[in-house]
């Protein structure tokens, strides 16, 4: 009977250890993104900051790491996307194509989100994606023009995505007046709440 029993428990018992190992990894992954986010702001010789906006900052925050908004999700590619128009903070139009949809769900919904590339792609950053979008705490516990997400091409594996709203951080026009930035767009709006990543104080 021992002898019978035994992989099941061991086969369990490693799958229980590599779940922890993934856990840890993505939470030190977290941590290290956070840390240099923060050092960004507050570093004088990297802050995206002017002058006369140093002495108003008061620090990026975070809410706490939880590993529920770290999600593995449906990538759908949008074969000959649209380029739309973005309007931005300073009233100008910004344009990204239309790259892929990722679908998921969360606190027992349901949820999409369109992902976008720079149109024209942007020199050097070929490979990069965006992901902006809103949610329930914006003006609340979040900034009010909503957040970003950032991802590369590469990430997209075998049909899945894995999106980690821990790493959703805010624009620039958040802290800066001086920064032209993109405004989600309304199908990028999440009905629910998303305390993971960037919180705001203005």
């Amino acid at each position: 009977m021992i002898r019978f029993y035994t992989p099941y428990y061991y086969i369990v018992f490693m799958i229980l250890v590599f779940s922890f190992s993934c856990t840890k990894q993505n939470f030190h992954s977290i941590t290290e993104y956070q840390t240099k986010l923060k050092e960004e702001w507050s570093n004088p010789e990297t802050t995206p900051l002017k002058e006369d906006e140093k002495g108003d900052f008061k620090g990026i925050s975070f809410f706490p790491i939880q590993n529920k908004y770290n999600l593995h999700t449906q990538f759908v590619p949008i074969e000959n996307g649209k380029t739309i128009p973005f309007p931005t903070s300073a009233k100008k139009i910004k344009h990204y194509k239309e790259y892929g949809k990722v679908q998921f769900k969360l606190n027992g919904k349901k949820h999409e989100l369109t992902i976008y590339q720079s149109d024209p792609p942007i020199e050097g950053y070929e490979n990069s994606l965006f992901l902006p979008f809103m949610d329930k705490t914006n003006g609340v516990s979040t900034y009010g023009g909503g957040r970003y997400l950032d991802l590369e091409i590469s990430d997209i594996q075998n049909g899945k995505v894995w999106i980690d709203f821990n790493k959703a951080y805010n624009p620039y026009c958040a802290y800066s007046k001086y920064y032209n930035c993109p405004i989600p767009p309304a199908n990028n709006y999440l009905e629910t709440e998303i305390p993971a990543g960037v919180s705001y104080q203005p």
